[in-house]
């Protein structure tokens, strides 16, 4: 009698968990992901105020205020403030005024450089370069390129420099270069 109360409880238990997992996003009282801005490079990550997804990266603004997820193939819960953005292997430093944002530090070992205006961005991601100036449409062309061959693409607010949402445009660039 105690066994099959067990495998009942077991039962019901399972098919809670399943249901729990195929919630669709949205779901549970989180808002569904609707992007507001996007970054193009040689992937693509896109971003809201509570998410940034890409095939790099994973992000995603917990209760605790802190941003947790995975970026470049790395689990990361980070901690936002004025000026910084750091966690465990973590240290990015945020310098902005009315006409440039810049990022600069370590990222698990991987050094990030990116500095962006109205009209240029040069992003680096350990040894993945690229330097560019707008464009029309939203498209970057780099320095001294091929004329007519985009380099990188902003869209919606990520193409706002430099008033664009921090973390998620910085976590969107990394995860897109």
């Amino acid at each position: 009698m105690r066994t099959s109360r067990f495998l009942v409880a077991l039962a019901f238990a399972a098919s809670t968990c399943r249901v729990a997992a195929q919630e669709p996003p949205g779901a549970a009282g989180k808002p569904a992901f609707a992007p507001a801005g996007q970054v193009e490079y040689r992937t693509t990550a896109a971003y809201d105020a509570a998410y940034v997804r890409g095939p790099k990266v994973n992000m995603a603004l917990t209760r605790d205020g802190k941003w947790g997820g995975t970026l470049e193939g790395k689990d990361v819960r980070l901690e936002v403030k004025p000026g910084r953005i750091s966690g465990a292997g973590v240290n990015l430093v945020v310098t902005r005024d009315a006409k440039t944002i810049a990022v600069e530090g370590l990222f698990a070992g991987i050094r990030v450089r990116v500095k962006a205006t109205q009209d240029t961005f040069v992003g680096r991601v350990g040894n993945r370069q690229v330097e560019c100036v707008r464009g029309p449409d939203g498209y970057w062309f780099q320095k001294g390129g091929p004329a007519g061959i985009a380099a990188i693409r902003f869209t919606g607010d990520a193409d706002r420099m430099p008033d664009v949402p921090m973390p998620q445009w910085i976590f969107a660039v990394i995860g897109a270069i």
